[in-house]
């Protein structure tokens, strides 16, 4: 049985200049945005999970509420994250990260096992090919005169079902833009998705902890036909689930899914995540596990 130091209360708390908001009581959930959003991202989702987890949503230096740095880069994010799950002292954790997020996550998970029980990877980045037109998009989406546009249009084509939170993250995206440390950072993680180490292969083939690969299959930034189906490659045939939306699968219509859901199945032999518990309430949803809806699993199999 794993003992956890679990927050009892609400708080924000700052690790090497990054903001960390907690909440709720139990085993740990390290929640990782996208280049371009918040903690804020996770709001569909954070209340549920922090019923009964201690749920820690991060800001990426430059995002939300943390300080910019000189040089962000995902690589860079990466790097770090170990730093914050070390400080956090409560691990080890269970990672959600969502594209940028997602490639820390599974970087941390391969390097730093001990810090990680296991992940779910969200349309994760590191797995586009190096192709001509890979790099155009990230010079393009890199340039600090393009970025505001960018930073305002991208979530209306991958956030097209208008809902309040996916009101809000559009807003957020809005007004950040607006921002000139904001756009820099936004461009700079956008230029650094062309660097030699932001490759995540070798990362997947070290995985030794459970796994949930979730994508959106309306994806226009990393489609599922392209990125996901690397991702499934790399990681050796993970449980995988496709959803029938874009790159930020954390909306109220995807919380049908939810997040705290994924956790709630539970092999009773090794105390890991059993991923392929189905439920059949996300109509377009497929699970590889047995071709039917979605996979829950419960975060108290952990405990």
């Amino acid at each position: 049985m794993l003992s956890y130091l679990a927050a009892m209360n609400s708080g924000t708390r700052t690790i090497g200049g990054v903001e960390v908001h907690t909440a709720g009581s139990g085993p740990p959930v390290v929640l990782l945005h996208a280049n371009g959003g918040d903690h804020h991202d996770f709001d569909a989702v954070r209340a549920e999970l922090a019923s009964r987890t201690t749920v820690h949503a991060i800001d990426w230096p430059g995002h939300g509420d943390s300080a910019p740095i000189p040089e962000p880069s995902a690589c860079g994010f990466a790097e770090f994250l170990p730093t914050v799950l070390e400080e956090l002292g409560d691990g080890p954790s269970i990672l959600i990260g969502n594209s940028v997020g997602g490639f820390a996550a599974l970087r941390a998970a391969a390097r730093r096992p001990d810090l990680v029980r296991a992940v779910v990877l969200v349309n994760r980045g590191g797995f586009t090919p190096r192709w001509p037109t890979t790099f155009f998009a990230c010079r393009l989406f890199g340039s600090e005169r393009v970025a505001p546009v960018a930073m305002r249009v991208l979530p209306r084509l991958y956030l097209r079902r208008r809902t309040s939170a996916v009101d809000s993250i559009r807003s957020a995206e809005a007004t950040a833009s607006r921002d000139p440390q904001k756009v820099r950072t936004f461009a700079r993680i956008w230029r650094s998705f062309t660097d030699r180490g932001h490759d995540a292969r070798n990362d997947a083939r070290r995985i030794r902890v459970p796994v949930l690969l979730i994508w959106g299959t309306r994806d226009p930034i990393l489609p599922w036909w392209i990125d996901g189906r690397r991702a499934r490659r790399a990681l050796g045939e993970p449980q995988v689930v496709t959803l029938p939306c874009g790159h930020l699968p954390n909306t109220p219509r995807v919380h049908r899914t939810g997040f705290s859901s994924y956790m709630r199945a539970k092999n009773s032999s090794t105390g890991s995540p059993d991923w392929r518990m189905i439920d059949r309430s996300v109509p377009g949803a497929s699970s590889r596990c047995s071709g039917t809806m979605m996979v829950r699993c419960d975060l108290r199999s952990f405990t």
